[in-house]
């Protein structure tokens, strides 16, 4: 053995303490039947815990913020089953001096028999890259304020113009001035979501929920993509009689719309899509099936982080990023589920969200 070995491993153990510090990152271990959790220093700090205290499941539930705590309970949902065993998501806690600060929390649960025993992870502070977001948000919101004055002068004429259109008795001209009339306020709502802070920051979504027909809602989506999307053909096959749901009707257009317009956006070349609702007395169930150039199955779960762009989707069209993750957002709050899929028929993207009934 090398005389200097051991002293090679003692600089490597620093370098490596060192090194997990800077980035701020720490390691745990949750044992599910004692519900006890064993952690490094940095997770301690990361967490806002003294080097002392006893960690337990629910010390970690309640630093969390209250409002981020549905966050977790999602992902330990969805590892819970041995075929999805992974969780990824981001939480605030709050510090010393009522600092908010961000965690990004990955874990992996460990079964035996098909049981779950443990769960291993890790967390690391992203308040840093976080504020670097929040600072873009900043300027989207300022850009959206300025471009709302415009909007209310479009929307001022397009009243007008559905006045005078309907005085001469023209039915089929006074429809489309209608359904512009409630695109452009659909827009200002989304405006005033992002003035807010309600889209970007998400610290809560509020929903206005009413019982709405899923069917109606998904044949007024597609017309209206076929107002700019002409030569699809865009298809609904409802194999459920169970049609309706309590859910906030403007929020869930907002998802039709983004996954139509996505299966559309990626599809060059191709001229079907077809949505499918089905359900049953728990769930209903939404398909959004394209046969357009497809995601890759490593970015399944990606496409729903904030201002994430698949690489070939961006050769094909623009996007900002956002719309997948408002989905998941928008989904995740009405107790659903969302996700991506390749087309079993091999070319393509299915796109599924459930709404519980």
């Amino acid at each position: 053995m090398p005389k200097n070995f051991f002293n090679s491993a003692r600089i490597s153990d620093e370098h490596l303490a060192i090194a997990l510090a800077q980035v701020k990152l720490g390691f745990w271990e949750l044992d599910l039947k004692t519900k006890l959790i064993e952690c490094t220093d940095q997770n301690r700090i990361n967490f806002r815990l003294s080097p002392d205290q006893v960690i337990t499941e629910q010390t970690i539930i309640d630093v969390i913020l209250p409002e981020d705590r549905w966050r977790r309970e999602e992902g330990l949902m969805r590892a819970m089953n041995p075929e999805t065993p992974t969780y990824d998501f981001e939480v605030r806690v709050r510090h010393t001096g009522n600092n908010i600060h961000w965690l990004q929390v990955r874990g992996t649960v460990i079964f035996e028999y098909l049981k779950p025993v443990r769960i291993i992870g890790t967390t690391i502070d992203i308040s840093d890259k976080k504020g670097v977001e929040i600072l873009r948000d900043e300027i989207l919101n300022i850009t959206t304020h300025e471009l709302k004055s415009p909007l209310s002068v479009v929307k001022g004429y397009l009243q007008l113009l559905h006045k005078f259109i309907a005085k001469i008795g023209d039915t089929k001209h006074q429809l489309i001035a209608e359904r512009a009339i409630t695109a452009s306020g659909k827009v200002e709502r989304l405006m005033d979501d992002m003035i807010n802070n309600k889209l970007y920051h998400q610290t809560e979504m509020i929903l206005k929920k009413e019982t709405v027909n899923l069917e109606e809602l998904t044949l007024e989506v597609i017309a209206n993509t076929n107002l700019t999307s002409g030569d699809f053909e865009i298809s609904l096959a409802t194999k459920t009689d169970i049609l309706k749901v309590t859910a906030d009707r403007y929020r869930i257009a907002q998802v039709l719309t983004n996954l139509i317009n996505n299966a559309v956006k990626y599809s060059p070349g191709e001229s079907k899509i077809q949505i499918e609702i089905s359900g049953d007395h728990t769930n209903i169930q939404v398909l959004v099936i394209d046969t357009g150039i497809g995601i890759s199955e490593t970015e399944h779960t990606k496409v729903f982080k904030k201002f994430y762009r698949v690489e070939n989707a961006s050769k094909i069209a623009s996007g900002s990023g956002i719309g997948l993750f408002l989905c998941s957002e928008i989904i995740a709050h009405h107790g659903g589920e969302i996700r991506i899929e390749t087309n079993p028929k091999g070319k393509g993207t299915v796109a599924r969200f459930t709404l519980p009934l």
